[in-house]
């Protein structure tokens, strides 16, 4: 597996909910560093993300559109669209999604990500 379809296949492991749904699973793929913008704006770190995330249930994303770019040996940036769906009439909301992503030790970590949220015409590239 190459670097790109490495780190995208992780980006889609966070957004499962196997790996949101645990603090032991989202250790292993963000970087003691991260950072993250949400879609609302709201800025989060390392560890308001390992308790807020655990608590988002009820919810599905169908990512497509990815676009990758090697920034150099060791860092990784990866830009996509996402489609949510959340449960109990909370409706759909989508974005546009971009994450950084840097080799730490013989592991890619992810240091920052960032969500833009959009209406469903402006989510298209």
């Amino acid at each position: 597996m190459n670097i790109r379809e490495e780190i995208i296949e992780m980006e889609k492991a966070l957004l499962s909910p196997e790996v949101r749904g645990s603090v032991e699973k989202l250790q292993h793929f963000l970087s003691e560093d991260f950072r993250e913008v949400g879609a609302s704006g709201a800025y989060f770190g390392f560890n308001e993300v390992l308790q807020s995330i655990t608590n988002q249930t009820d919810w599905a994303a169908f990512p497509d559109l990815w676009e990758f770019r090697q920034l150099s040996n060791d860092v990784a940036q990866v830009m996509y669209r996402v489609k949510i769906i959340r449960g109990q009439a909370r409706g759909v909301a989508y974005s546009r999604r971009t994450s950084i992503w840097r080799k730490e030790a013989d592991t890619w970590k992810l240091v920052y990500h960032q969500g833009t949220a959009v209406g469903p015409s402006e989510s298209k590239p």
